[in-house]
């Protein structure tokens, strides 16, 4: 089934990925223990790390006790970050007609598109070391 958030499985596996890295602190996670954890290809989870590390968003560490942590600026990140740092910028949908702005008077889904796109931007917005503090 499509989805009206438009976020590839990279960017959802970055975003999980991310907040699992915010739940461990200063605390190092291989690429193993993510793809464990999240249940995800450990190929694909490992060309996600690649994105992320380029970003500067994880801070990388080699060895037979290494893995990744959250850099200094992956833990001021907004979620968007982790998301632009993967599919480029997100784009809010208005319209499922694929317009700009919808063109009709009365829309089927009234005001549904605009409240969550409200929320998906609060989400977008929000720093990824808070968010992971939910739980």
């Amino acid at each position: 089934m499509q989805s009206i958030l438009n976020i590839s499985d990279a960017a959802a596996i970055a975003i999980h990925a991310a907040d699992h890295l915010a739940g461990r602190g200063k605390i190092l996670s291989s690429a193993g223990d993510i793809a464990r954890e999240l249940d995800v290809s450990y190929n694909h989870l490992s060309k996600v790390l690649q994105q992320l590390t380029r970003a500067g968003l994880l801070a990388p560490a080699r060895g037979p006790k290494g893995g990744f942590t959250l850099s200094p600026s992956g833990k001021k990140a907004r979620v968007r970050d982790f998301i632009a740092a993967i599919d480029g910028t997100p784009v809010l949908k208005t319209c499922l007609l694929r317009r700009k702005t919808c063109g009709h008077r009365a829309c089927m889904f009234g005001d549904f598109l605009s409240q969550t796109n409200r929320r998906f931007e609060a989400l977008l917005n929000g720093k990824i070391m808070r968010i992971s503090e939910r739980k």
